[in-house]
């Protein structure tokens, strides 16, 4: 389906739009302190308090005290890895998780996935300074595991995507369940007025686990109508996502084998 240049970035956009929009509003009331302490890993993890970041930061640092059940749910998150992602396979063990797409299709690592995000950031806060400070504390627990698209992104064509994405949470920010992570993401999107349209938020086992859907559609510029399916479910302290895009019976059914192959450990 080849529709307006405007068009093709703009569905680029949205299918990035899970890293600026994960909890959204939320990020904006934590305290000073919590954001000071956010910095840049490879590894996405939180900063809940000054303790924990000491900690995820001195990992050579041997703890001869005996661990708090906190402290080792803290420690885990040190050995979070961004997975293996090959030609029509992706593949991730900390999140036991795997999944294939089309080996014809283009893919995104962690590192280029990481480029498409800052290059769309300006574009989705423009001037609110709001925005700016909330995409940026996102990004700075953001995981970005997985883009395979059918076609190039920077083309004037739009087609089917499989992305998986992960983000750090707490229960400071109310997020206890997939479904609390896309209402602060439904918000976030509702909040920016994006032209979606929304459907209510379900469940569904995907990969022989349960996970909260939320699908949202949006017009194309041509008559014709691009549908996301926002899969979420919290694993290990992190939101884990799955955003699945097609236009059509026929997207959608290459979307659906996709998820067939999906498979939780």
């Amino acid at each position: 389906m080849t529709i307006p240049k405007k068009a093709s970035l703009f569905a680029m956009l949205i299918m990035i739009m899970l890293v600026a929009a994960a909890c959204g509003d939320k990020a904006d009331n934590t305290t000073t302190t919590e954001e000071s302490a956010a910095t840049e890993t490879t590894t996405g993890t939180d900063s809940d308090t000054a303790n924990t970041e000491e900690t995820e930061n001195t990992e050579n640092t041997e703890n001869t005290e005996p661990a708090s059940e906190e402290s080792k749910e803290t420690d885990n998150s040190q050995d979070v890895e961004l997975g293996t992602t090959e030609k029509g396979s992706y593949t991730n063990d900390y999140f036991g998780v795997s999944l294939k797409f089309p080996e014809a299709w283009e893919f995104q690592d962690a590192a280029g996935m990481n480029e498409l995000t800052s290059a769309s950031s300006e574009a989705i806060a423009g001037d609110d300074e709001t925005k700016k400070k909330q995409i940026e504390l996102s990004q700075t627990k953001t995981l970005n595991l997985l883009m395979a698209s059918k076609y190039p992104l920077d083309g004037g064509q739009v087609g089917p995507s499989a992305m998986a994405i992960a983000e750090k949470v707490s229960l400071l920010q109310g997020i206890r369940t997939g479904k609390d992570y896309l209402e602060a993401t439904k918000k976030f999107m509702v909040d920016s007025q994006f032209p979606y349209d929304y459907k209510e938020i379900t469940t569904e086992t995907i990969g022989g686990k349960e996970m909260d859907l939320m699908q949202i559609t949006m017009d194309a510029g041509d008559g014709s109508t691009i549908t996301q399916d926002y899969y979420s479910t919290i694993i290990e302290g992190y939101a884990f996502n799955f955003i699945f895009t097609y236009m059509d019976d026929k997207t959608k059914a290459e979307i659906d084998t996709i998820k067939k192959s999906v498979q939780f450990k």
